[in-house]
């Protein structure tokens, strides 16, 4: 007996010293080295920072699908937040609404407003409206391409923002011409 017991005393003891060997403070290790999270740049994070905010529009010209161009008299806002969320609306004067019809491109209305949840594609430079479902597929292009409609949400808008800051959004027809022109100045 006692020799069980000094047996199991010992194995005790041994047990909880290597518990409390394991929990022991030691001296401070060093944190892994990483790279810095990239947020400026060709990043979707840079992207979305670039984008960030409120614009006003500058100018817009149309390219009618046979080639016609024209400067559209309007006025326009863009509001595009952190979390993909994008507003584009062009109010249409008069004489602009006239123009678009003289290059064939007819709007029901003065105003032409596009909005919802985008996807940023950093490396085409791209914004491509995407749906509310829960699927968040892009809207169909081709559809955009059947309606010859340089506004269509389904058309795909390529963006870019110069050395003063301004932002250009394209949107192309299927040979890859420019359908519509709009810069942006960014007022907050």
């Amino acid at each position: 007996p006692n020799l069980v017991r000094i047996a199991t005393s010992a194995t005790a003891t041994l047990c909880a010293l290597v518990l409390v060997s394991g929990c022991a403070p030691s001296a401070r290790q060093r944190p892994i080295q990483t790279s810095p999270v990239a947020t400026s740049g060709d990043t979707l994070e840079g992207a979305r920072r670039a984008l960030d905010g409120k614009w006003t529009l500058v100018s817009l010209n149309v390219t009618a699908p046979d080639g016609r161009k024209a400067a559209i008299e309007a006025a326009g806002t863009l509001v595009s937040d952190a979390f993909g969320n994008l507003s584009v609306e062009y109010r249409m004067s008069p004489a602009g609404q006239k123009t678009l019809e003289g290059v064939g491109i007819n709007t029901p209305n003065p105003v032409v407003t596009t909005s919802g949840r985008v996807v940023i594609d950093v490396d085409k430079k791209q914004i491509t409206y995407v749906s509310e479902k829960a699927d968040a597929k892009p809207f169909d292009a081709e559809l955009a391409a059947r309606r010859n409609n340089p506004f269509a949400l389904e058309r795909p808008r390529y963006y870019a923002v110069d050395a003063d800051g301004l932002l250009t959004l394209t949107t192309r027809y299927d040979d890859g011409t420019a359908a519509a022109v709009s810069r942006w100045k960014k007022s907050s």
